[in-house]
């Protein structure tokens, strides 16, 4: 397929005039903005200045995240996975690797009838877009088929016609469609339906002997000589059944015995009589003018190869079907117009298994099809058998890339990023170092999404990952002045320094409004207190105004005297804690003994130059000395 470079028209003059840049936005987002290219070393203004910038946004269009793709995308998803639980467990999985890729196709079915559906009833551009999807997974469905019926199915002997036919019934039933009608409506005169004949003889090329034969006894002349003898000709065609129990030797003794019996009777003139019988018969032993005559009616080669090879070769061999289909695209004269999808098929019958993931890779369905479909075919043991050229050639390599392709692809969409994450998860070379890269980059929309991938990031043990979201999660908390939860994302993130200064911010936000907010968080820290000496001490100094609001003095004075032994106490809380002792010194139960009360007042010494003390270093002194006499004089009582 030839590569089509699309142009994007920016609409900035200055981008125009200056040039332009580009920067990566998100995981399938760039952000192009005006850039002049410096080349001198010598700083001078710039001759755009001044002007106003712009940043435009430019993303892939992806399909796959149209609402009605999204179920296409999910149910594919539990599929894959199934693969991947099989093939881990089960040594001999080829039966169960064909039901899942059936599994696949009646996924595509399923997605083709929504889509059929909603065409009906969209209108203008959006009916034309659907149009467009149908085509897409039609081709995507088709190839699919055939490839499974190539290279995932055993088939007995190698034999491969009749599962083609089915093939070819399934992807073109108008005959079967046409047939129905005509032997459900009015059985009289049915030959002067205009699609009579059409449908007698599609019906055969698609090797639907019986249902022509119920056709043919429904014309007018069904009971004349030549009627009759083509019954019984059609009657007697022996169709090759792998399960019959007869060898292909003996099988094709009886097809040859049949064909001379055929021609026998078209020599003697038997069917001359109607044109249309006549062709049949002569279609029957594979007349070479009969077949440049039906052509019209097969809408594709693959068509007319099927039905050539059911009147010619029954018995064809798989390996054997790629010579024979480039003879029918030359019977059909369409070399130089063949399509991406008859260069698929064709690669698929020549057994070319790298040419078909190459094409399948410039379908526009954004490598859903190649990333399913090669895993597929890995699992099957179809790319090891594969004979390349190059010695670097890995079969996983080739699978993982387009699995991280996709996998990356899905992680740009804000609710099926978890559906990428899970084809990572099957890469085993490169998939975690994708995941520890991707994970970071994912918009934190809020705080649910966090939690999500910060779980995502711990379930894969990518601890570093998930502390530097939970940190980017805090710095947004933050900003937007939620210092509780902030604070609880840092602890997550286990960086002490974070915690520290956010710890900070609550104790300088107390001294500025007095009021110790989060309660529920301080109260319930744990050991994830010991993160930092900050939120030791933050905690510990909550734990005093706990226990002080309980009126337990005791308790509260001696916890009080712990802090102002430690060394964790920011400069500018010395003030705070200070005046904080004044109203236990002066209780009426004593609660500080003298070595505390000395403790209090060298501490009020050291710190009589703040500026917060000024006020009330003599009334603290005068409470502290108070407190001294008493406790001095109860504690000689006592000895």
């Amino acid at each position: 397929m030839e590569t089509t470079v699309k142009t994007f028209i920016i609409p900035n003059e200055l981008c125009r005039r200056a040039g332009v840049a580009a920067s990566w936005l998100s995981i399938n987002e760039l952000g192009v903005f005006g850039h002049q290219k410096i080349v001198s070393q010598v700083d001078k203004p710039s001759a755009f200045a001044p002007s106003d910038a712009s940043v435009f946004q430019l993303r892939q269009d992806i399909i796959l995240f149209k609402p009605i793709l999204r179920k296409l995308v999910n149910e594919a998803n539990g599929t894959f996975l199934n693969v991947q639980n099989l093939t881990a467990t089960a040594s001999e999985h080829k039966p169960e690797l064909l039901k899942m890729s059936r599994q696949y196709r009646s996924i595509v079915r399923a997605c083709l009838e929504n889509l059929q559906d909603e065409v009906m009833r969209a209108n203008g551009d959006y009916r034309e877009e659907l149009q467009n999807y149908i085509t897409i997974f039609y081709s995507v469905e088709c190839i699919w088929h055939l490839c499974e019926i190539l290279f995932v199915d055993a088939v007995p002997g190698n034999i491969v016609l009749p599962h083609l036919l089915d093939w070819v019934r399934f992807h073109f039933p108008k005959y079967e469609r046409n047939a129905a009608t005509m032997l459900s409506g009015d059985l009289g005169g049915l030959e002067s339906h205009p699609d009579y004949w059409e449908t007698v003889i599609g019906s055969l090329l698609q090797g639907r002997i019986k249902v022509a034969r119920a056709l043919l006894k429904l014309h007018s002349d069904a009971e004349t000589q030549p009627f009759k003898v083509v019954d019984q000709c059609l009657r007697a065609m022996p169709v090759y059944n792998m399960f019959s129990g007869t060898s292909v030797a003996e099988f094709n003794m009886q097809w040859n015995h049949w064909v001379v019996d055929v021609q026998s009777k078209i020599d003697a003139k038997l069917f001359i009589s109607c044109y249309n019988l006549n062709l049949i018969m002569k279609l029957a032993v594979g007349d070479e003018i009969a077949w440049g005559e039906i052509q019209q009616y097969c809408e594709a080669w693959y068509e007319l190869l099927a039905a050539w090879l059911f009147f010619t070769q029954p018995t064809v061999k798989s390996f054997e079907l790629g010579q024979l289909a480039k003879q029918c695209i030359t019977k059909m004269s369409i070399g130089n117009r063949i399509k991406h999808l008859d260069r698929v098929l064709l690669a698929a019958m020549e057994f070319d298994v790298l040419q078909v993931i190459k094409e399948v890779q410039h379908m526009t369905e954004n490598g859903w099809f190649v990333c399913h479909l090669t895993d597929l075919l890995y699992h099957a043991g179809r790319l090891s058998d594969l004979n390349v050229e190059s010695e670097n050639f890995q079969p996983e390599k080739l699978r993982e890339s387009f699995l991280i392709d996709y996998g990356t692809l899905l992680m740009g969409h804000k609710s099926l990023w978890q559906v990428g994450l899970s084809y990572l998860d099957h890469c085993p070379q490169d998939g975690l170092e994708v995941t520890k890269l991707l994970l970071p980059r994912l918009p934190l929309d809020s705080e649910l999404r966090t939690q999500k991938i910060v779980r995502e990031a711990i379930n894969r043990n990518l601890p570093e990952t998930a502390q530097s979201i939970c940190k980017v999660q805090g710095m947004v908390c933050k900003n937007r002045g939620r210092l509780g939860h902030a604070l609880a994302w840092a602890l997550k993130s286990q960086d002490s320094a974070f915690v520290s200064y956010l710890a900070d911010k609550f104790l300088r936000q107390y001294s500025e409004s007095g009021n110790l907010t989060n309660a529920d968080l301080l109260d319930n820290l744990g050991s994830c207190i010991l993160a930092s000496d900050r939120l030791i001490f933050l905690g510990k100094y909550f734990e005093f105004h706990k226990l002080y609001r309980a009126k337990e003095y005791k308790e509260a004075a001696s916890l009080l005297i712990s802090l102002l032994e430690s060394k964790i106490i920011p400069n500018y809380f010395w003030g705070i804690l200070l005046t904080e002792t004044v109203p236990l010194l002066e209780c009426e139960e004593m609660v500080f003994s003298s070595t505390d009360t000395f403790t209090i007042m060298q501490c009020l010494e050291e710190r009589e130059h703040l500026k917060e003390l000024k006020d009330k270093i003599a009334l603290s002194r005068l409470a502290a000395t108070r407190n001294l006499a008493r406790a001095l004089v109860h504690e000689a009582q006592l000895n």
